[in-house]
């Protein structure tokens, strides 16, 4: 991979910002993201990349990036030329929700590309890109082969499934955003979190009807259905299962 003249350095991203490429681009993308975050679709996977997140995205991969309403997204942002015979037998796309010990490549590629006049330039840059995607694909590797998720992707999908718990979330979604098949991710999930990740969901989504309980002067139905449950036994059992009395009887304490 080389560098794309010119598609390349330290930007903010305004509030409200939006990339959409249905077909993807013709060179790879690179992003380190410094401070803030944006939300990514790429392929069928979906991250939401915080402060210190990388994510490469290969050429004429289809993705989506957003930033926030209410604030700017400050990041590195390469693109590298396409090479076809390599690039087939890559993935779609690597994301890394922690990534801070790369930040100081993208800064000596930054001033690399930016200098012309620095001595040995293409072979400098040549070299740091690849040290970039060494550790890029070592700690991809590292992710997936240690068993368990990371600290960072279980904040990052625990965060996902709060702000999006009355869309009522998958086991697809959840493992998508982590990059993995849904198979291996239950597998993995469980080991991370001492459960399947559905009997989870269900846990997570009654703690928040519960608060919702606690905060509003909704009726029970309303609260279930606002979360999803269209019926209402369905919702007092489970409800009970996890906090132990039934909604009712949580409200009247």
């Amino acid at each position: 991979m080389v560098h794309v003249p010119g598609l390349f350095g330290h930007h903010a991203l305004e509030a409200g910002w939006r990339l959409d490429f249905p077909d993807g681009l013709d060179e790879h993308l690179l992003y380190l993201v410094v401070n803030g975050s944006c939300s990514a679709t790429v392929d069928t996977s979906h991250w939401t990349l915080d402060a210190g997140s990388v994510v490469w995205i290969r050429p004429h991969t289809p993705f989506t990036m957003t930033t926030p309403d209410d604030r700017r997204t400050v990041v590195y942002r390469f693109r590298l030329a396409a090479d076809e015979e390599t690039d087939r037998h890559l993935a779609p796309a690597l994301y890394l929700p922690t990534a801070w010990e790369l930040r100081g490549i993208f800064d000596l590629l930054l001033t690399d590309l930016t200098d012309h006049a620095l001595p040995h330039r293409d072979e400098h840059v040549t070299g740091l890109l690849l040290v970039l995607f060494t550790r890029l694909f070592r700690g991809a590797e590292q992710q997936v082969d240690s068993g368990v998720l990371s600290p960072s992707a279980r904040q990052a999908i625990e965060r996902f499934v709060d702000e999006h718990i009355t869309d009522r979330p998958t086991v697809a979604d959840l493992a998508a955003m982590a990059g993995l098949s849904p198979d291996y991710f239950t597998r993995t999930f469980r080991k991370t979190f001492g459960m399947p990740p559905r009997e989870w969901l269900v846990q997570r989504r009654i703690q928040h009807a519960a608060a919702h309980l606690d905060e509003s002067s909704k009726s029970i139905a309303q609260v279930a259905l606002a979360y999803g449950y269209q019926d209402s036994f369905l919702f007092s059992r489970q409800f009970k299962s996890v906090m132990g009395v039934p909604p009712q009887a949580y409200r009247a304490r």
